[in-house]
């Protein structure tokens, strides 16, 4: 497990993407006692060749410069600098990297990377969406060979799939709700040399759609891939009570894709997987997931039975999610 208190205090004004994100995450795993259970792993900062595996020097010179100024900078659309930005940026991306070194290493099992800002919407050279920099990208090509990226914000990631668009050896799969955020992206058309496969899903789609999605596209996906490694773009906002999608996903879907997850990595790659948080902007949903996302990969019992927040959602598989998913399925070629 990993998590730094130092990436909480960048940016900490009335806005979606805030501290107490990480704060109330933090503070859940605690008292739940599961961090007790972990291995905790110190953050480090990225350097600026790592960064230049993914992004230009003219979009980390505008992130350095803006935060140097210290005041609230926009240095893309919808992506916020301030004092203290260059350093959360580069504990984000380094934090990952020494977590994907890990797991690589066989020092640990799996890991989940606790950190903002987020990244799956910065391409190579433009910060966007609450992203400055794609860690998620940049530990791909940090590790090197056959990756697989699989992202499940509920938001498209359409950084990531820029960045690998014609490069083979890096499988993208994105479940997003569709046409939500940026317009027209995820598309089941947008397929690059065949290693994009994009999964736009209808509002109100929750567990039961989302366990079909991975039953139907994602596994068969992975398995056909056959990755030496798989990273996950771990966005709650997926979650029934986040008011940035629709999704109605409760914390027992997160928990079952999680396993899900785990077990594809187990059977195809040695177990090696790493997830890092993207989105997720409902304090009471966002830590609730998040847990159950961590015991789900640490192989722990489960803290609740269902959903705590007990909210009202969908209940069993939808026929207009079957056909989305249905559709992505034959648009893979699966």
């Amino acid at each position: 497990m990993l998590i730094d208190e130092r990436v909480q205090r960048w940016l900490d004004v009335p806005h979606s993407e805030r501290p107490e994100r990480l704060a109330r995450t933090y503070q859940l795993l605690e008292r739940s006692g599961v961090l007790d259970a972990l291995v905790r792993v110190p953050a480090r900062e990225a350097t600026v060749e790592e960064l230049e595996l993914v992004h230009s020097s003219r979009l980390m010179e505008a992130v350095r410069a803006a935060s140097e100024r210290g005041g609230l900078e926009w240095v893309g659309p919808e992506a916020r600098t301030s004092a203290g930005t260059w350093t959360a940026a580069l504990l984000a991306v380094g934090g990952l990297l020494e977590a994907v070194d890990r797991v690589a290493a066989s020092e640990l099992n799996n890991a989940f990377v606790c950190c903002r800002p987020p990244g799956h919407h910065a391409s190579a050279d433009q910060a966007m969406g609450f992203c400055l920099f794609n860690a998620i990208a940049v530990a791909a090509r940090h590790v090197g060979g056959r990756v697989a990226i699989v992202d499940w914000d509920v938001h498209h990631g359409n950084g990531t799939q820029e960045i690998f668009y014609a490069d083979p050896s890096v499988l993208f799969v994105s479940l997003h709700q569709d046409d939500l955020y940026p317009k027209g992206s995820g598309t089941l058309e947008q397929r690059g040399d065949g290693s994009t496969v994009n999964i736009p899903l209808p509002a109100g789609t929750g567990d039961a759609g989302y366990e079909y999605a991975f039953e139907r596209v994602v596994a068969p996906a992975l398995r056909r891939f056959r990755p030496a490694f798989i990273l996950v773009s771990a966005g709650q906002d997926a979650a029934a009570s986040d008011t940035h999608g629709r999704m109605s996903v409760t914390t027992e879907g997160f928990r079952s894709i999680a396993g899900q997850t785990k077990l594809l990595a187990e059977d195809l790659c040695g177990g090696r997987v790493v997830a890092f948080l993207e989105g997720g902007y409902s304090l009471d949903h966002l830590p609730l997931c998040t847990l159950a996302i961590v015991e789900a990969l640490a192989g722990l019992m489960p803290s609740w039975e269902r959903d705590p927040l007990e909210l009202d959602v969908p209940t069993r598989l939808g026929d207009e999610t079957k056909r989305a998913v249905d559709a992505a399925r034959s648009a893979a070629g699966l």
